[in-house]
């Protein structure tokens, strides 16, 4: 799917992935979403990875905000590291309780929700608004972290699903 262009597209992208992503949570049973899926993951691993670089987001743009250039996508890790970010994410929240890390996915997922409907479009997608973006957009940043992220999870929970009874 192509990146949306304004920000009625992101936040209409965002919600409808969002609440997909809610909904697809709330039909499953406590066991399913602790079974471990894809690389070992639950689905409780999946919201919190997704809470986690949510929070990796809010702390990109507010270090921008202050003129700052954080490090992406964090501190000592690099685009060619992900990975290993990814690890040390699923190893710091494995073994948080579900309900804490249910309702700490729907807020960070509302509050990046809130934070792109406050934007206006050049703060959005005028590239090189802040210099952490490279020669991306705030929104690519936020469509990355937030709608096309929940559509990734969406897939990596089916997949490890459907090997469940």
């Amino acid at each position: 799917m192509a990146a949306p262009v304004t920000r009625a597209q992101l936040v209409a992208e965002t919600e409808k992935e969002r609440d997909t992503l809610l909904n697809m949570f709330g039909a499953m049973s406590r066991e399913q979403l602790l079974w471990p899926g894809a690389y070992g993951w639950s689905a409780k691993d999946q919201a919190a990875h997704l809470a986690e670089w949510e929070r990796l987001f809010f702390g990109w743009y507010e270090a921008g905000l202050r003129g700052e250039n954080p490090p992406v996508p964090a501190e000592g890790y690099t685009w060619a590291t992900e990975h290993e970010l990814n690890q040390a994410i699923y190893e710091r929240y494995r073994d948080e309780q579900l309900e804490r890390v249910m309702a700490d996915w729907r807020e960070t997922s509302r509050r990046l929700l809130a934070l792109i409907q406050s934007l206006s479009e050049p703060d959005l997608f005028a590239p090189n608004r802040y210099a952490w973006t490279g020669r991306g957009t705030l929104a690519s940043f936020a469509f990355e972290c937030g709608a096309n992220h929940y559509r990734w999870a969406m897939v990596e929970i089916k997949r490890g699903l459907k090997f469940r009874p």
